[in-house]
């Protein structure tokens, strides 16, 4: 048989098994939601479509989307110029900046910026006071900071991406460096570029722990009057609603761009730009590590400072393990739980997602992405409803979940590195009569371990601060997880101690992440 008729036949059956694997997991994934939909929804409840109140939430939570993933997008495109071309702390300081929107805390988040922009701040002890929290401004920046990391991450790797032969080339024509960048390499990285613009956008879109701490009452998104309708009037049919016109929209905006844009370039394995760094570029980087970490440092500090009285002190950080609080919260439990929720369902994830970007069809663009769009409020009530009608355990249900919000994730994550993987191997692999699970696990999985090793850990940091499902699902007293838990004592007024144990969980996950990303550069440079 020839390499060609070898490659068509396996491309004919791949891709009806992409297909066939697609549908699959879509009918799974959205069963706990059928069964709240098909006792819940009211049809009437459509005519809300009229309602003049929906409509400015949901026309603000479009403005504020939109708005902040360009001004994310702009202030993202010089730091991931200076990663792409620099092997440096600092370019590894960006690259890792990617966890940020995913596992910081919003707790820490709060604390940092009432510590930094509040009327009796940093800034304001300094003269300049600019008036930012409960306005659209803190917002804004909250997503920026938040969501840009997305950016630096999707555009430098496709930076590095492209073909060397592309620079040479210019170089040859005597093209500059910015007519190279704005004519050859903008339009080769256009699709990253809108595949994190779709991601950012979707996270701003759904925002809800950022609108309602730093934007106050003024202002909502529709995440926002979901939670509202399922916990202020237990009205089940309107958060159904909502949901779906959430959905919707961010499966209409998945479908135009998944369509319009073909990603047919063939790419290289990523390396570094040998470009020159301009002193301005470097000056932006610099100043955007500042943002990033200064917000993360004062958010952590929390672990051994009292920002309300200004003073140093571990107390509350050993009152964390003492057996009177744990017999009350179950901290150890919680943070065990977490682990071992974290650990099989990102397992289960990163498998996945590999298996369909692997056997990637229109089918898994179309539809696993907009995946994100399902508020997680719901699938935490889906999923509490799914238990009280055919009593499935809680831990099942909460990793059901996990996977849920997770596979777009490492779909998404693993895509360029899955996509950029040099086909003549695995083809060299399949003449010498290896079949694809062989193929995968002398060929293709040595390869690409870092890659998933770095997924894996990536998903494992954002199961493991995750706070909606696990909050809305109720089942602190029943199956306890650490971001719940986290919640429960400043309910209670265990300020301090919630603040320390925000900060513990964030230092665990940041020591699990940075501990994995030195152990994947290992095994690459290896």
């Amino acid at each position: 048989m020839t390499n060609g008729s070898k490659n068509g036949k396996g491309s004919c059956i791949k891709k009806p098994i992409g297909y066939a694997t697609g549908i699959i997991l879509i009918i799974v994934a959205f069963l706990p939601l059928f069964f709240l939909i098909r006792d819940f929804f009211k049809p009437e409840d459509f005519l809300l479509i009229k309602d003049p109140k929906f409509l400015r939430v949901l026309w603000f939570s479009l403005y504020q989307a939109f708005l902040s993933s360009v001004l994310a997008f702009f202030v993202a495109i010089l730091p991931a110029l200076y990663c792409a071309k620099n092997n440096n702390p600092i370019s590894s300081l960006l690259e890792n900046a990617i966890f940020i929107p995913f596992f910081f805390p919003p707790v820490s988040m709060v604390i940092a910026f009432s510590t930094i922009f509040s009327s009796s701040g940093i800034l304001a002890g300094l003269g300049f006071n600019p008036n930012i929290l409960y306005t659209l401004k803190a917002i804004l920046i909250a997503h920026v900071f938040y969501n840009s990391p997305i950016f630096v991450k999707y555009i430098s790797h496709s930076l590095m991406t492209i073909q060397p032969e592309v620079f040479d080339a210019s170089r040859l024509e005597g093209i500059n460096r910015f007519k190279t960048l704005l004519k050859i390499e903008f339009p080769l990285i256009l699709p990253s570029i809108f595949k994190a613009f779709f991601l950012v956008f979707t996270y701003s879109f759904m925002s809800f722990a950022v609108v309602l701490n730093l934007g106050g009452i003024r202002y909502s998104t529709i995440e926002v009057s979901i939670a509202n309708a399922l916990r202020g009037s237990f009205d089940f049919s309107q958060a159904l609603f909502y949901a779906l016109v959430q959905f919707v929209i961010l499966f209409i905006l998945n479908f135009i761009l998944s369509h319009a844009l073909k990603d047919n370039y063939e790419m290289a394995p990523p390396q570094k730009l040998k470009a020159k760094t301009s002193v301005f570029e470097k000056i932006v980087a610099w100043l955007y590590c500042l943002f990033e970490y200064t917000i993360i440092i004062i958010g952590l500090s929390g672990i051994c400072f009292n920002h309300h009285e200004g003073t140093f002190t571990l107390k509350p950080l050993f009152n964390l393990f003492s057996r009177e609080l744990n017999r009350k919260f179950k901290i150890i439990t919680s943070i065990l739980n977490s682990i071992v929720v974290a650990f099989i369902a990102s397992t289960i994830s990163t498998l996945i997602g590999y298996w369909l970007t692997d056997l990637k069809t229109k089918l898994t663009d179309y539809f696993i992405l907009p995946m994100l769009g399902v508020s997680s409020a719901f699938i935490g009530m889906s999923l509490l409803y799914t238990n009280i009608l055919y009593h499935v355990p809680f831990p099942i249900l909460i990793c059901f979940g996990f996977i849920f919000i997770t596979v777009p994730l490492a779909y998404s994550f693993l895509y360029q590195s899955v996509k950029g993987f040099e086909a003549e191997l695995t083809e060299a692999a399949f003449i010498d009569g290896a079949n694809r699970l062989k193929a995968f696990i002398y060929v293709k999985f040595p390869i690409l371990l870092p890659a998933i090793l770095a997924v894996f850990f990536q998903i494992f940091a954002i199961i493991y601060g995750e706070f909606t499902i696990s909050y809305t699902m109720q089942i602190r007293d029943f199956f306890p997880l650490a971001s719940v838990v986290n919640y429960s004592l400043s309910a209670h007024r265990y300020y301090m101690e919630s603040q320390a144990f925000a900060s513990l969980n964030t230092i665990i996950v940041f020591t699990t992440f940075f501990t994995a990303s030195l152990f994947t550069k290992k095994l690459t440079k290896n």
